[in-house]
């Protein structure tokens, strides 16, 4: 299969674009500032932590005293001490260590909950440019994935890191104060295992890396998929779409694979040191015993420490590798923390008046998409209360203008002011309040039909919701739906039609009730009786606000004030729709083609 151009390619492509071939140096940083806030229960954990290592470290040794104290002088009171103590520590080590676990993971989950608040807010700041760019999949892998790659090491990875390493410091004392040359010879297989363990560690650091980018590539496939089966099913194009997805699917198999492997190397070095220990005690050891150099507890002892600082080495081999997956997933999700909006709030906002008017005024605006200018040297004003529609044939700029208006664009010259103040110095939630779009097919979530409405004041009753729909005649269709108000619209609205999606977001921002309420196209794919209804509606809307409507047909043009001609990114004609019609050859052009008389009929088919 050619994964060179298509779906594929642009798949591959993204991958590349995003692909950290090092992880950024903020990663664990990053963590660390997110910890911060519960340092004190951190420092409890890290206390009973300590109080759990202590008493994991004293076991071996009450085992060395029983043995050459009691045992071997045979001192029954005495072994009975030794045997209470080794209880008391075992009534100490529980709770301990159930505190540790507790407040790890109580740690844990808020810091993956802080860290999931602000990634989603860092993305919901960013443009519409950057969610056009960026991949549905693409988004909701750092959001999922990677940030439970994240919890796996902040709830437990963390604290045991801390617990390992002390553990086998503490140890290695211990057998120290014992005997000097006996820890020296039983050490010998340990920096065998470090320098294993860091080889092992860099390499899986770089896999998981790619295995968050092919689960990201997965998570994308599958969205389009999904979003685009109408499409198959009508091309029949499903065997296609399996072979695209096997190959991501296969893709995404052998990076975790090439884990899988790295992570099953560290055992058997783990295992053989520890045998390599184990003989290097009693080989060694037992001879200092019989030259009477060395006691038989000692022995005893080093044996249990070579068990227990092998059991740590054992589990840092475990959080080396839930803390290589949770490093990769931090830098992917730092990439997002740092990305600057293209379109920042302004620093000091400026306070508009009490009552905003609704007065609009583009100056001198050019904006670009990519080279070629979508708009260029656009001078317009709209008086407050007015209706203007904005006619011209597809490409224009139509959309743009609307775009630059709620700010989801910015231009490159010019500025686009309401009531005197540019829309770049206006707070974002104000300029939202104060400008409403409804695009020509509007986005309904997958809901119930009145949450839909809702969705433009979410602190509006049922009363309000269905006075909005009535206000915009969606009352009687919503009515005859089988459920009323509470049917659901299923994903995207599928389940209603293209007029009784329009007329749910015309009530959704009656309910915002706006300053600015602009219409994009709103009657383009409706047949005559739905376009009357939804002109019913746009005209309770104009009432009493500011109103742009873009528009193809000429039927909705003629309810506006004035109408302004857009051709190729310039305004050509402005004015009413007499004026345009007399005098404007672009706009002649438009109402001629709308209202030309329909071609003849084709003749029969042969028989």
């Amino acid at each position: 299969m050619n994964t060179r151009g298509g779906f594929m390619g642009r798949l591959q492509e993204e991958q590349a674009s995003f692909r950290l071939t090092e992880l950024r140096r903020g990663a664990i940083p990053l963590l660390i500032r997110y910890l911060r806030p519960y340092r004190c229960r951190l420092l409890l954990a890290a206390l009973c932590m300590s109080v759990a290592a202590g008493a994991v470290l004293l076991m071996p040794l009450l085992s060395k005293i029983a043995v050459d104290d009691y045992i071997v002088p045979g001192d029954i009171t005495g072994l009975t001490r030794v045997a209470l103590l080794y209880l008391v520590l075992v009534a100490v080590f529980w709770p301990a260590s159930y505190g540790q676990g507790y407040l790890s993971g109580w740690i844990g989950q808020r810091v993956v909950y802080d860290i999931r608040n602000d990634l989603v807010r860092a993305v919901l700041r960013q443009s519409l440019e950057f969610h056009q760019r960026e991949r549905v999949g693409k988004i909701m892998s750092r959001i999922t994935n990677d940030i439970n790659a994240v919890a796996d090491f902040a709830s437990s990875g963390l604290i045991n890191l801390v617990n390992d390493v002390l553990t086998v410091c503490g140890i290695v004392v211990v057998m120290t104060l014992l005997s000097v040359r006996l820890t020296l010879v039983t050490l010998l297989s340990v920096p065998v295992v470090l320098l294993s363990v860091g080889v092992l560690a860099r390499k899986m650091r770089q896999a998981y890396t790619q295995v968050q980018e092919e689960i990201a590539a997965v998570n994308a496939g599958v969205e389009q998929g999904v979003a685009g089966m109408r499409v198959t099913q009508t091309l029949a194009r499903e065997s296609f779409s399996i072979e695209q997805f096997e190959a991501l699917g296969l893709r995404n198999m052998k990076a975790n694979l090439r884990t899988a492997v790295l992570f099953a190397c560290m055992f058997p070095v783990m295992t053989v040191s520890n045998m390599l220990s184990v003989a290097l005690v009693l080989g060694y050891g037992g001879t200092l015993v019989a030259r009477g150099s060395l006691t038989l507890g000692v022995i005893l002892a080093f044996l249990g420490y070579v068990s227990r600082v092998f059991g740590p080495l054992r589990e840092l081999s475990l959080v080396a590798n839930s803390m290589q997956a949770a490093a990769a997933s931090l830098s992917r999700i730092q990439e997002y923390l740092e990305t600057p909006p293209q379109i920042p709030a302004p620093r000091v906002p400026r306070k508009p008046p009490a009552r905003i008017q609704g007065h609009i005024e583009f100056r001198g605006v050019t904006f670009a998409y990519e080279e070629e200018p979508a708009l260029r040297d656009i001078d317009l004003t709209v008086q407050a209360g007015e209706i203007l529609a904005v006619v011209g044939p597809t490409g224009a700029g139509k959309s743009t203008l609307a775009l630059l208006l709620a700010r989801l664009y910015q231009p490159q010259t010019g500025c686009v002011e309401i009531d005197g103040i540019s829309v770049d110095a206006l707070d974002p939630r104000i300029l939202r309040d104060t400008v409403n779009l409804v695009p020509q097919d509007p986005y309904l979530f997958p809901d119930t039909v009145r949450e839909n409405i809702r969705y433009g004041n979410p602190a509006a009753d049922d009363e309000a919701v269905e006075r909005a729909a009535r206000r915009v005649h969606a009352h009687d269709f919503i009515e005859r739906l089988p459920r009323g108000y509470d049917s659901d619209v299923g994903e995207a609205g599928v389940l209603l039609s293209g007029g009784q999606k329009q007329l749910v977001a015309l009530a959704r921002a009656m309910l915002a009730d706006p300053v600015i309420l602009v219409l994009d196209e709103t009657t383009a794919h409706v047949d005559a009786i739905t376009e009357s209804t939804l002109q019913a509606g746009m005209r309770a809307l104009a009432r009493t606000r500011t109103m742009l409507i873009i528009a193809h047909r000429f039927s909705t043009v003629k309810q506006a004030d004035r109408v302004v001609v857009l051709d190729a990114g310039r305004i050509a004609g402005y004015g009413t729709h007499a004026e345009l019609t007399d005098s404007n050859p672009v706009y002649q052009r438009l109402y001629r083609k709308q209202w030309a008389s329909p071609p003849a009929a084709p003749p029969p088919e042969p028989s």
